[in-house]
C-alpha cells in the first residue's frame, strides 16, 4: 500500500500538532509513503511564505527526504478528468490541488492520508485515511 500525504498532515507533523499521525507515519517504511507533487508544491509555498523561509525550507525537505515526490503521468491525468467530471457533475467539487492529489493516490491504487477526510471521501473509489485520529 502506497499512503500519500496530504499537505495539512505534514504541517500537523513538522509542527507537532499530531503525535498520533508522526507515530503512525513512523510505523510505516518510508517505501510505502510519498509525497504528491501539488502537496509538496503547497508545502514549498508554505516555507517560503513562513517568518523565516529558508530554515522552513531546509526543515521542510529534511522531514520530506525519505519520500519520493510523484509526478502526474496521463494515468493520473485520466484518473483526475475522471474524477473532475464526476464531482462537477454532481455538484461537489474539491480545490484543484486536492483534485491532483486524489487523483494521483487512485492512480496509484493508495491511500491519501489527511485530516480533510470530508473532502477527499467524495471521490469514488479512493482510500482515505485520517492519522490524527486513534
Amino acid at each position: 500500500m502506497t499512503y500519500l500525504l496530504d499537505t495539512n498532515i505534514v504541517v500537523f507533523c513538522l509542527r507537532g500538532k499530531s503525535p498520533h499521525a508522526m507515530r503512525r507515519l513512523h510505523a510505516v517504511p518510508a517505501v510505502e509513503v510519498a509525497i504528491p507533487l501539488q502537496a509538496h508544491a503547497e508545502l514549498l509555498v508554505g516555507a517560503a511564505r513562513s517568518t523565516a523561509p529558508m530554515q522552513s525550507k531546509d526543515r521542510l525537505l529534511a522531514f520530506l527526504s525519505p519520500f519520493v515526490v510523484v509526478c502526474p503521468d496521463a494515468r493520473v491525468e485520466e484518473h483526475y478528468v475522471a474524477i473532475r467530471t464526476d464531482l462537477e457533475g454532481r455538484g461537489l467539487p474539491i480545490s484543484e490541488a486536492d483534485l491532483w492529489i486524489a487523483a494521483t493516490a487512485r492512480a496509484l491504487g493508495g491511500a491519501v492520508v489527511t485530516n480533510t477526510v470530508r473532502e477527499f471521501s467524495r471521490v469514488a473509489s479512493l482510500r482515505v485515511e485520517d492519522w490524527t485520529v486513534s
